[in-house]
C-alpha cells in the first residue's frame, strides 16, 4: 500500500476531477459504501482469483468480513436495498479504494482506486454503449491518446456451455480459468461436465479465434452459431453494441476478443477491457451484469457498468507518459515581521481568503530575505508584508515578486490589492 504525497496528488487528483466531470455530463449520482462488507457479499460471484486475494478476518461479534475488493457488488446490494423504490433508470457514480492481496508489481497495489459507472434498469444495448462512451471520454480527457478496448460477450460463452448441460457454477470455475489463461484446465473441466460435447467444441474453436476489429468478427462468430439460438442472440446483441458504438468511439478502437472472460463470475453479457500499448495490465474495465441485483434479494434489474482504475491511470501518466503536475502555490503570502503583527495579518489573511484567495501566512519567524527566497522558489508571486508601521497606519505592502514591484495601500482598499492578486493569477 502507497503513500501518496502531495506531488503525487497533484495528478491523483486531475483524474478524480475528469472522473466527477464525467458523472456530471452523463448525470451519475456518487455514492458510497463502506470498505468493510460482510464476506458473503463476494463470496457467490467475485471469482476465484478475487476470493483469494481478499482481506478476510473475523471481529468481536464472530462476523466474517473483508475489505471490499471490488465496488459493483456493493453498488448492487445498495440498488436491491435502499433504492429499490427509486424509479428506473439509475445512475450511480463513485470513487473508492478497493483492497486485494496482490503480489505488489507495476499495476497491482493492494490498496487501489476505482472510479466506477453503474447504469441500472436497461437491457438494451444503448445503455452498454453509454457507458463505453463514458470510458473512451475519460481517456480521451485525461489525455491518454493511444487505447483500444478489448471486447467480449460472456452470454455466448455462457449460451453454449447452457447447451452442453453444464451447472452455472461450474460454467464460473470455467469462465475464471479461461480468465487466468488456464486454458487446457478450462476444457477438461468443461469436458468433464458436459453432456453434449458439440457445444462444447464450438467454444473451443471461438476461443482460439484471433482477436480483430469488431464489428467484422462479430459477423464471422455468428456464422458459427447457426445451430445455437440462445448463443446466436448473444452474438447479435455484441453486433448491435458495437455496430451502435461505433458512431460515437473509432471503431478501429473495438477489437474483439471471442476467447475473452473476465474473473468476477457476475457478468452476463458485454464484456470489456482497456489498454494502453505501454502496459500489460488493464487500466479500465466493465461489462453486463443482470442478475447481481437479483442476488441480492433485490428485484430483477439488469445492470451494465465500468470501473477506471484511477491508481493504475496514475502509474500509467506518471511512469509510463511521464506526466507531472507542479504543487499549486497559494495566490498570496503573507509575512508578519513581529509578533505585534500577528493579529493584524491574521485578519488580513481572513479576509483575502473570503473574496476566494488562497492564502498563506508566515508561521515560523523568518527573516523577510528567507521568506521572499521562499516565496520565489515555490513560485509564489504576490507577498504581503506587515510590520508595525503597517499595523499602526491601518496599511497594506504588497510586493510583486516577479515584475519587482511594491505598492502600499489602506486595509479598506483590500479590495483593489484582492483584483491585483486575482488578476496575476
Amino acid at each position: 500500500m502507497d503513500d501518496l504525497l502531495p506531488e503525487d496528488f497533484t495528478v491523483f487528483n486531475k483524474i478524480i476531477r475528469v472522473v466527477k466531470e464525467l458523472f456530471r455530463l452523463y448525470g451519475y449520482n456518487q455514492i458510497e459504501t463502506p470498505p468493510i462488507e460482510y464476506y458473503e457479499i463476494f463470496a457467490a460471484k467475485s471469482g476465484e482469483e478475487i476470493l483469494q486475494r481478499m482481506y478476510v478476518f473475523t471481529d468481536k461479534h464472530n462476523r466474517k468480513l473483508v475489505l471490499r475488493p471490488e465496488m459493483t457488488a456493493p453498488v448492487a446490494r445498495i440498488v436491491a436495498s435502499k433504492l429499490s423504490r427509486r424509479p428506473l433508470p439509475l445512475r450511480l457514480g463513485y470513487i473508492a479504494d478497493c483492497y486485494r492481496l496482490d503480489e505488489p508489481q507495476w499495476g497491482r497495489r493492494r490498496r487501489f482506486y476505482h472510479g466506477g459507472f453503474e447504469l441500472f434498469g436497461s437491457k438494451d444495448p444503448i445503455a452498454d454503449v453509454e457507458i463505453l462512451m463514458i470510458v473512451n471520454d475519460f481517456f480521451r480527457n485525461i489525455g491518454i491518446a493511444e487505447f483500444s478496448f478489448k471486447i467480449g460477450h460472456v452470454g455466448i460463452h455462457r449460451a453454449l456451455m447452457n447447451r452442453a448441460g453444464i451447472r452455472e457454477e461450474i460454467q464460473d470455475e470455467i469462465l475464471s480459468l479461461i480468465d487466468r489463461a488456464r486454458i487446457d484446465e478450462a476444457r477438461d473441466l468443461a469436458k468433464k461436465n458436459a453432456k453434449n460435447l458439440a457445444p462444447i467444441r464450438t467454444l473451443e474453436e471461438l476461443i482460439l479465434i484471433e482477436p480483430a476489429p469488431a464489428k467484422n468478427l462479430v459477423e464471422k462468430v455468428l456464422g458459427m452459431l447457426d445451430n445455437y439460438e440462445e448463443a446466436a442472440e448473444a452474438a447479435m446483441n455484441l453486433f448491435q453494441i458495437v455496430t451502435l458504438a461505433s458512431k460515437t468511439i473509432n471503431s478501429e478502437l473495438l477489437i474483439y476478443y471471442p476467447g475473452f472472460s473476465r474473473g468476477l463470475g457476475y457478468y452476463t453479457g458485454m464484456i470489456f477491457e482497456v489498454y494502453g500499448p505501454l502496459a500489460e495490465v488493464a487500466l479500465a474495465g466493465g461489462g453486463r451484469y443482470d442478475k447481481l441485483v437479483e442476488l441480492f434479494g433485490g428485484r430483477p434489474v439488469p445492470g451494465v457498468g465500468a470501473a477506471i482504475g484511477i491508481t493504475r491511470v496514475y502509474q500509467y501518466l506518471v511512469d509510463k507518459l511521464g506526466q507531472t503536475e507542479v504543487v499549486q502555490p497559494p495566490d498570496v503570502y503573507v509575512a508578519p515581521l513581529s509578533q505585534n503583527a500577528w493579529g493584524y495579518s491574521l485578519d488580513i489573511s481572513r479576509k483575502l481568503r473570503e473574496q476566494g484567495i488562497a492564502t498563506e501566512i508566515e508561521v515560523m519567524a523568518r527573516g523577510i530575505s528567507d521568506v521572499i527566497k521562499s516565496c520565489e522558489k515555490r513560485g509564489i508571486r504576490f507577498l504581503i508584508i506587515i510590520g508595525d508601521k503597517e499595523v499602526e497606519q491601518h496599511q497594506i505592502t504588497v510586493r510583486d515578486l516577479n515584475r519587482r514591484e511594491q505598492t502600499q495601500c489602506s486595509l479598506e482598499e483590500l479590495w483593489r490589492i484582492a483584483d491585483l492578486i486575482k488578476g496575476g493569477r
